[in-house]
């Protein structure tokens, strides 16, 4: 197992879900609405706080749930789920039970990869980062393991929910997504739902973008609720943005969205970028191209901003990407 959440996304809607870690940075508003951007980043530092809290917190106890479990899996289980991170010292032979891991062999074919994972990740001396995000997996998928039978509107711990939606991102996005949802109506303040729910829905219209347009209405939406507790999140606009790109039957749109995001963030590349976006799809190569370096002065660096500059002047039919990833676990380490 990779140690992030990603989505990339190609211009011709192909989806890839990888596991692995990105930061990003806030996007940054006009200096007039500085009040606002500290609302916002006190938000966002909640939300990073209580996430932290819920990952990091101990899970109820098996209590006789996962009978058809050796015993030595079922030592192992619950020991893992009783762990409070909060208080734990980080080093790895603290974490893993060795003899308990290595006689547990039996285990479920569903959680066989995560087990593996959490064994080769928590081995004494290894990295205790790599470490507490492979116990994260691991429990959630032990979580959405002994929950299958549960109607979710039954659970009401943010723990369960939170594991489940990120136990079934890669493997049942659907069910991630309705986990996120649920979690939404028992935390209503918290961010990490609302954005799970942007990113679900648009894997899912992505995928199969010929669906109808209340699945697109349904995306849209979710931004809104997203943006009523965060305007700061740079993969949020990125996703809005991209969600223009990927349902616009008029150019133009998707082209006006981006240009007013280039003003409203004058310190973001990714408004010009996807108004360069639109431009090239409408065959306006040069504006696209202005765009682009407009893009580049605000992040020289920027590798995506550089390579859809080196293929419009190559030629390429499809120099553009977009790339959204799920939240950084080791910031709750």
């Amino acid at each position: 197992m990779n140690k992030k959440n990603q989505i990339i996304i190609g211009v011709v809607g192909v989806v890839t879900v990888l596991i692995g870690i990105l930061f990003t940075q806030p996007a940054v508003r006009e200096s007039s609405e500085s009040g606002s951007d500290t609302d916002d980043k006190r938000v966002v530092e909640e939300n990073r706080k209580r996430v932290k809290e819920l990952y990091q917190s101990p899970r109820e106890s098996l209590a006789g749930k996962a009978k058809d479990l050796s015993p030595d899996c079922q030592e192992l289980w619950s020991g893992l789920r009783g762990l409070d991170l909060r208080t734990l010292s980080k080093d790895t032979k603290n974490i893993r039970n060795k003899n308990s891991s290595e006689k547990c062999s039996a285990i479920p074919l569903p959680l066989k990869a995560v087990h593996d994972y959490f064994n080769s990740a928590c081995k004494e001396g290894a990295d205790p980062s790599v470490c507490w995000t492979a116990i994260y997996h691991y429990r959630a998928a032990i979580s959405d393991y002994l929950t299958k039978e549960v109607p979710l509107s039954e659970i009401k711990d943010p723990r369960i929910l939170l594991d489940k939606m990120l136990a079934n991102r890669e493997i049942n996005p659907e069910l991630s997504l309705k986990a996120a949802e649920r979690l939404a109506e028992v935390e209503p303040n918290l961010y990490e739902a609302r954005k799970a729910q942007v990113l679900g829905r648009l894997f899912l219209a992505t995928k199969k973008p010929e669906q109808s347009e209340s699945a697109w209405n349904s995306l849209e939406d979710s931004i809104q609720k997203a943006r009523e507790l965060s305007k700061l999140d740079p993969e949020l606009l990125e996703a809005e943005l991209y969600a223009e790109i990927a349902r616009s039957s008029s150019w133009e749109h998707a082209i006006d969205k981006s240009q007013e995001v280039a003003e409203e963030f004058p310190q973001e590349w990714r408004g010009p970028y996807f108004a360069a976006w639109g431009l090239f799809k409408e065959g306006r190569g040069q504006e696209a191209l202005d765009y682009l370096l407009e893009a580049q002065k605000r992040d020289p660096q920027n590798q995506r901003v550089k390579l859809a500059i080196e293929g419009i002047k190559k030629g390429d039919a499809n120099p553009f990407q977009v790339n959204i990833s799920y939240n950084d676990l080791s910031q709750y380490d």
